[in-house]
């Protein structure tokens, strides 16, 4: 393996990190709006078979 296989590799591994850690951070603040959405959900079912 040469010098550049070895660095292209490098600048590979860690865009595919950067990237992970991007998807990742996004989906983790998402996450208080889907528990909110599925709690008005749970909550519209359940008075909606109350009446």
């Amino acid at each position: 393996m040469n010098w550049n296989a070895l660095t292209l590799l490098t600048l590979a591994i860690f865009g595919f990190l950067g990237l992970l850690i991007t998807l990742l951070i996004g989906f983790l603040r998402q996450l208080p709006e889907l528990f909110q959405a599925m709690r008005e959900a749970k909550n519209a079912l359940r008075n909606r078979s109350d009446q």
